[in-house]
């Protein structure tokens, strides 16, 4: 009887372990960034948006690095991360270079959500007008782990500008604009979907100037790192602008731990599509995503479950597999894809 009761057991258990694998549950864990962020807001109305179908825990992060080490070691389901960043780590550059970062849970994207738009501020009165301006400025680059750390150090680095050239500063969006508003820093970076919350309320009560790239820093940037796009940011964005402004952007993306299962990322991912519209109605320059742009530039293996909504749309993707393996999926007019 003992035996029996065991046996029963042990089905159980293997049972409740089959379904977590599979999915099913519908709470996911989000590493969102700060909280003056795009990424924060967007997940918020994740959360409140998708309620119906899936609960969301949000975890504030420093940023897309911290993301990725916190969802490969166990500590989130889903994350939103820049698209640049997810190259680097794929190509073990920059910050993940020379360490065990592959040594871990495995990921793929869900969706690229929305452009992230470079943008750095500056104070009005310190007649910063172009980005050479910035030289023997006190700057604010972001803060570890997160993404606009690198992208910081690429606009700085083609502009010529080394770190004996200015005051480094590593804030967070936040602090970066409590700094401004006390006069501490004279500049920040800010890679995020524009408006970005916390930009908006500097805005508001401190006069602050976003500097546009030419077209020649347009070009050699997009030369340099093909994860960049042009993308600009209309007049009347931010209290105070009454240009555009013209900037490159990267994708943000969705990512989902390979320990999900197939069948809750994919109708995770459904839903993001389906109600895109809802979710980017504040953000200037996307609007409803269709499956083609949903994979715009995202230049990392897609999840199973992902991978599996975008065939039904027709659309070929590179699927990361649990193992860290790729496999490309065919799509409706495919012959069976490529292994």
């Amino acid at each position: 009887m003992k035996q029996k009761k065991k046996r029963i057991l042990v089905l159980f258990l293997c049972l409740g372990l089959l379904l977590t694998g599979c999915g099913g549950s519908g709470n996911f864990r989000v590493g969102t960034g700060d909280k003056g962020g795009t990424y924060y807001k967007y997940a918020e109305q994740m959360s409140g948006i998708l309620t119906k179908e899936f609960k969301f825990e949000l975890k504030t992060t420093a940023g897309s690095e911290a993301n990725l080490r916190l969802l490969q070691k166990g500590f989130l389901d889903l994350a939103v991360v820049q698209s640049d960043t997810l190259v680097q780590a794929e190509k073990k550059e920059g910050d993940f270079a020379g360490n065990d970062f592959a040594n871990g849970t495995h990921y793929g994207a869900v969706a690229g959500l929305y452009t992230e738009a470079l943008q750095i501020v500056v104070r009005k009165d310190t007649n910063i007008e172009i980005p050479a301006d910035l030289r023997g400025r006190s700057i604010s680059i972001g803060e570890k782990e997160s993404g606009i750390r690198n992208n910081a150090n690429e606009i700085l680095r083609m502009l010529g500008i080394t770190d004996q050239d200015y005051t480094k500063e590593e804030l967070s969006i936040s602090d970066s604009v409590k700094a401004m508003k006390e006069g501490r820093i004279d500049a920040f970076f800010c890679m995020a979907g524009a408006p970005t919350a916390a930009v908006a309320e500097l805005a508001k009560d401190t006069e602050i100037r976003i500097l546009s790239l030419d077209e020649e820093y347009v070009r050699v940037l997009s030369n340099l790192y093909p994860y960049y796009r042009e993308c600009t940011i209309p007049a009347g964005t931010y209290t105070g602008q009454t240009e555009d402004i013209r900037t490159v952007g990267v994708r943000a993306v969705l990512v989902a731990s390979t320990r999900l299962g197939k069948e809750e990322v994919r109708k995770l991912t459904e839903q993001v599509l389906t109600h895109s519209g809802e979710l980017n109605q504040s953000i200037v320059t996307d609007g409803e995503l269709t499956p083609p742009a949903a994979a715009d530039l995202v230049l990392t293996g897609f999840h199973p479950g992902a991978a599996a909504y975008l065939k039904d749309q027709g659309l070929d993707v590179t699927v990361e597999q649990s193992d860290g393996g790729k496999v490309v999926f065919g799509g409706q007019d495919d012959e069976g894809g490529e292994k």
